[in-house]
């Protein structure tokens, strides 16, 4: 059995106000709670201590799911009981057969989960069955003889149970675009507008040793009533989209306690994966704004961003200054505080009732760093 590992008590408090254009800040005081929890996974080896790379939340933010591409098992966990429930086994053949490589996943209203593969995708009830498929694959959209080549992101939003906005790549000219998809017809929309090019500077496109690959840091989609919201790791904004019209309006914000845009500096072709790692080491290195979680509770988005600091002890250690920002229902910046006893840079996280779980691996026992803001 696995108990609660520990709690600590903090208390931070924020204030600041100013204005710089179009930049919006706040002066909301925060207060802090944090502690830490270990979730009880009997006798069991849960793949989610260690990493969750492919993982979801119901609805309600009761259960968490994690696949484990190994084992190919979904790992289901109450997070209000902090134990795990089951597993479930999904099939590599067969009428049931899962993606050879699910690349996200995503609870739906019904119980079901969507995964969304490298090969295919597809709707899965809890008991590892097959009872839907859905295309979100290049080649069920685009002709075969098109002239460009395209890959879909894992970045994408259901606007509704037939529409899908998608994130896409062009293989040769590696500028991000958007898709609108018809599930059932089978079509797409493209959707072009200027935004992308602003992230072009922070690109790095490998092209040698045999391969093509490209970067441009992470960007965020979600649901914000009949619009959508897309943020960027590389700036302190957010960007107000309709997807109906493809209009949309940007909303930028001041921070006081980290610079409001990643500096670049790295170098943009590259021939080999090592230099590729080596250039993304550079941008990695500075502010890093997270996705935002929202929480239904407060009525109230969180970000947590973090920027490298090097300490002042001799050995010149590094570690991670994170700071959490709330953002009101209507966008506007409430207040953001510095997190002193969290110098990690954040993994996964989300919000619950007000909380802040932060994914936490304790010797690979899942566990999660909690932050209550009041």
């Amino acid at each position: 059995m696995r108990y609660l590992l520990f709690a600590t008590l903090v208390c931070v408090f924020f204030s600041c106000s100013s204005q710089e254009g179009s930049r919006v800040s706040g002066d909301l005081q925060l207060t802090i709670l944090q502690d830490t929890v270990l979730i009880d996974s009997g006798n069991e080896l849960v793949m989610a201590g260690a990493s969750m790379f492919t993982y979801t939340l119901s609805p309600d933010k009761r259960f968490l799911y994690n696949y484990d591409r190994k084992s190919m098992k979904l790992e289901v966990f109450d997070l209000n009981k902090q134990a795990l429930v089951k597993k479930v086994a999904f099939a590599n053949d067969g009428p049931n057969a899962i993606s050879a490589y699910p690349m996200a996943i995503r609870a739906f209203p019904d119980g079901r989960i969507f995964f969304h593969g490298f090969d295919k995708s597809g709707l899965f009830d809890l008991e590892g069955n097959l009872t839907e498929s859905v295309s979100l694959h290049p080649t069920d959209y685009f002709a075969p003889d098109a002239e460009t080549s395209y890959s879909f992101k894992t970045e994408y939003v259901f606007l509704d149970e037939q529409t899908v906005l998608i994130g896409l790549m062009n293989m040769f000219e590696h500028i991000p675009f958007m898709a609108k998809l018809d599930l059932k017809e089978k079509t797409v929309e493209m959707v072009d507008f200027e935004y992308p090019q602003k992230l072009e500077k922070f690109s790095i496109i490998l092209d040698g040793d045999g391969m093509k690959m490209a970067s441009m840091g992470a960007i965020y989609k979600q649901k914000y009533g009949d619009k959508v919201l897309i943020h960027s790791d590389m700036f302190n904004e957010t960007l107000v989209f309709d997807p109906l019209t493809t209009n949309y309006s940007l909303i930028e914000y001041n921070s006081s306690l980290t610079p409001n845009e990643k500096v670049g500096g790295q170098k943009q072709k590259v021939n080999s994966r090592e230099e590729f790692t080596e250039q993304s080491k550079i941008l990695s290195s500075q502010v890093s704004f997270g996705r935002w979680a929202w929480d239904d509770s407060t009525e109230r988005f969180y970000r947590l961003s973090s920027i490298q600091q090097q300490s002042e002890n001799q050995e010149g250690e590094t570690y991670y200054k994170v700071v959490l920002t709330v953002f009101d229902k209507d966008l506007q910046m409430l207040g953001e505080t510095l997190l002193p006893d969290y110098r990690k840079r954040p993994g996964v996280y989300f919000v619950k009732n007000g909380t802040v779980w932060i994914h936490e691996n304790v010797d690979d026992e899942l566990g999660f760093v909690r932050l209550k803001v009041g």
